[in-house]
């Protein structure tokens, strides 16, 4: 559900950078990544989209196709919203490492410990649940919740509400052993921002914007939006081409709430390699730490939410994020101090791209 481009109406967005300055900073060139997602918005298969890249060089964003609907309209730049979906749930893994720095609980309590009384009872086979599986997706908690009031495949989770989710806490079974099994479970992301949230005394979104995007000056990484940012928010398309509404997440927002644009989302990457002074830096690593293992994929890892790849030795660390009109990923490579971050306007999967312009921005080819 929430699982997780050229030459024609092309743009460049350079951050204090021009294109040929760029291209002598080794940043990848317009062409060079046209040569990877041209065809996407060139055959119609994509609306519009942006890759932005982050490298110790600098950064630099690219957008095609058209923001808006009418043929006329220019490219989405860096600073135009989308859905990214899953991509949340680095956030929410990023709001749990915090709380982990501070005291505030360890990663093996159970979650019971920071419910209202009488949601989990000692019969109740949550009851040994902990963050760390709930972080890992090894909590058996199913990918959503059993009473999604919601009946419209196109916006699945509009209507649920907290009192929904802890009612759903009370009667709810597990697909496996806690700890066992890798299930990936939007109920178990929105579950762990509803106790943080709690934790600190706040809602989801005030704590995220508060203890993570405003230190980073991410302005644009939001729920809510304002007059300003609903007009450079993007409409969301299907796989036909269809304008879709944008979801509705309300309930279980750490699983998948959240828009953004490509220059937050590079500024959140490059936080997370280090290449942004922060005083979080701390927590990201932690966050970033490979946990579980999933055997069905042999090269994956998961952090606290956060995907970790290791090929041949070499840590890659990503989210992606699927709606019902969006594709999004984020993909770090550490060791290579190199990211990039793809966000598109119609449903899919373009991993495989995301993959091919990280090796461009890495200067090297990679798995």
């Amino acid at each position: 559900m929430l699982k997780a481009l050229l030459f024609v109406f092309v743009s460049a967005c350079l951050v204090g950078l021009s294109p040929a300055v760029a291209r002598a900073a080794k940043l990848p060139s317009a062409r060079a990544t046209a040569h990877v997602v041209g065809k996407l918005t060139e055959s119609g298969r994509i609306h519009g989209l942006v890759v932005g890249y982050v490298n110790p060089s600098g950064r630099v964003t690219y957008g095609f196709g058209r923001a808006g609907a009418d043929k006329r309209s220019k490219a989405p730049d860096g600073r135009t919203l989308f859905e990214i979906g899953s991509i949340t749930k680095a956030f929410t893994g990023q709001m749990l490492a915090q709380a982990v720095m501070e005291g505030r609980l360890r990663i093996t309590d159970p979650i019971r410990l920071y419910l209202p009384q009488g949601v989990i009872d000692k019969d109740s086979p949550l009851y040994w649940v902990s963050f760390l599986d709930l972080a890992t997706h090894t909590s058996g908690l199913p990918e959503a919740p059993d009473n999604l009031p919601s009946t419209d495949p196109r916006n699945p989770m509009a209507g649920y509400s907290t009192a929904l989710l802890l009612d759903y806490l009370k009667t709810a079974t597990l697909l496996s052993p806690v700890g066992r099994d890798f299930s990936y479970s939007n109920t178990a992301a929105g579950l762990t921002g509803y106790i943080l949230a709690r934790l600190w005394n706040s809602d989801y979104e005030t704590l995220v914007k508060t203890r993570l995007c405003a230190p980073l000056h991410m302005t644009d990484t939001t729920i809510a939006l304002s007059p300003e940012q609903a007009a450079r928010m993007t409409r969301g398309h299907a796989t036909d081409g269809q304008v879709v509404p944008n979801w509705e997440v309300t309930g279980l927002e750490g699983a998948g709430a959240f828009r953004s644009s490509a220059e937050d989302l590079l500024t959140f990457a490059a936080a997370n390699m280090g290449l942004v002074p922060t005083p979080l830096l701390p927590a990201m690593k932690l966050a970033q730490l490979p946990r579980k293992h999933v055997p069905a994929i042999p090269t994956l890892y998961i952090g606290l939410f956060w995907n970790v790849m290791n090929f041949g030795g070499k840590e890659f660390v990503l989210h992606a994020g699927r709606s019902g009109g969006y594709f999004a990923i984020v993909l770090l490579s550490p060791e290579d101090q190199a990211a990039v971050v793809l966000l598109c306007d119609t449903e899919g999967d373009f991993s495989d791209q995301a993959w091919k312009l990280l090796s461009l921005v890495a200067g090297k080819r990679l798995p």
